[in-house]
């Protein structure tokens, strides 16, 4: 039995947004309102609110969030070099990692 696009949306709640990359949905049970967002159509994020209306603001924030992320992340170039430099240079050890032979003890000592 194939599921009409309707009823797949009926399901998950009611539509509160939607553009090219994201829609939201939310579900009236009755003490709350469940929402969550959907990122190129998968669960990326949920909550709740104590209405509809607040579910949509909750949902514009969240959104606003995760489309800084989206700019920030087509932006050529990053600084983390810079930052890793200038970490080093206040004597901030490295992580321990696997592609680095420090220790715990080494971390622990400042050069």
């Amino acid at each position: 039995m194939t599921l009409s696009a309707e009823h797949a949306t009926a399901e998950q709640g009611i539509l509160i947004h939607a553009d090219s990359r994201y829609a939201a949905y939310t579900m009236d049970l009755d003490y709350m309102w469940r929402w969550e967002i959907l990122r190129d159509g998968e669960f990326i994020q949920e909550g709740c609110s104590l209405s509809q209306d607040s579910a949509r603001e909750a949902v514009a924030h969240v959104l606003s969030y995760f489309r800084r992320q989206d700019d920030a992340a087509a932006t050529p170039g990053d600084n983390s070099l810079e930052i890793k430099r200038l970490l080093r240079a206040i004597g901030t050890p490295e992580p321990i990692n696997d592609k680095n032979d420090t220790t715990k003890n080494e971390l622990a000592q400042p050069e």
